[in-house]
């Protein structure tokens, strides 16, 4: 690794919509990727605080669905684990 950086995956810089949505499917926060792996992804999110542990990750561009874990929290922004595959979103998204 170099430096500090600890990812297992390359990242690759995106500026994609995508929405973080609760396990329960009740709650939709809009969020836009910044950059984006096989593990996990920096998101922009307008309240930070918001964000709860465990939520799916939904891609609107390629109608995916992951479920995802916070892995940090800053203002304006999170990073986040991937803790599946990915597999075609609901139709009620």
């Amino acid at each position: 690794m170099v430096g500090d950086e600890k990812r297992v995956a390359v990242r690759r810089k995106v500026l994609k919509a995508a929405k973080i949505v609760s396990l329960d499917m009740k709650t939709v926060l809009t969020c836009s990727i910044r950059d984006l792996s096989e593990t996990g992804a920096k998101l922009n999110v307008d309240v930070a605080g918001a964000i709860p542990e465990k939520f799916y990750f939904y891609q609107p561009s390629d109608n995916t669905l992951r479920d995802a874990v916070l892995a940090w929290r800053r203002a304006g922004q999170i990073g986040i684990n991937f803790t599946g595959g990915v597999r075609p979103a609901p139709s009620n998204l």
